[in-house]
């Protein structure tokens, strides 16, 4: 039987721009994530009940670190106030358990997330110039 050496070449190149590649993905998807967040809050700000106009302009985009928030309410006494209109439950409001406005929104933008998501991939894939020894 013969003796047989294998070589692997390239490792560290695969590594290093498997990373750079992640962290395009990521920061492309996290940017497409806040535009479909934005349209989604622009509807909410839409369908809210307006009285001194304070909730509607409450509904912001949150971009963090790991995420894209989409959230109504920021300020006092407006945090009270939103999960009573988002939610009832009292005062003559029945309980929506799911929501009326920010949730459903929220959830109806999913499948739009997540073609914005797989098209960030997608883009960054193919525009990608792998490192070579």
């Amino acid at each position: 039987m013969a003796n047989v050496t294998v070589e692997v070449h390239g490792t560290a190149e695969l590594i290093s721009g498997s990373m750079r590649l992640f962290k395009r993905i990521d920061d492309n998807a996290r940017a497409q994530f806040g535009r479909v967040a934005g349209v989604a809050a622009s509807a909410v700000r839409g369908r809210v009940p307006k009285v001194t106009g304070r909730l509607a302009s409450s509904v912001t985009v949150v971009e963090t670190q790991r995420s894209v928030l989409l959230k109504m309410g920021s300020g006092y006494p407006v945090n009270l106030y939103a999960g009573w209109i988002e939610f009832g439950g009292s005062r003559g409001r029945p309980r929506v358990a799911r929501g009326r406005y920010l949730y459903p929104t929220a959830m109806a933008s999913a499948p739009m997330a997540t073609l914005a998501g797989e098209q960030a991939a997608i883009d960054e894939i193919r525009g990608f110039s792998w490192p070579s020894v």
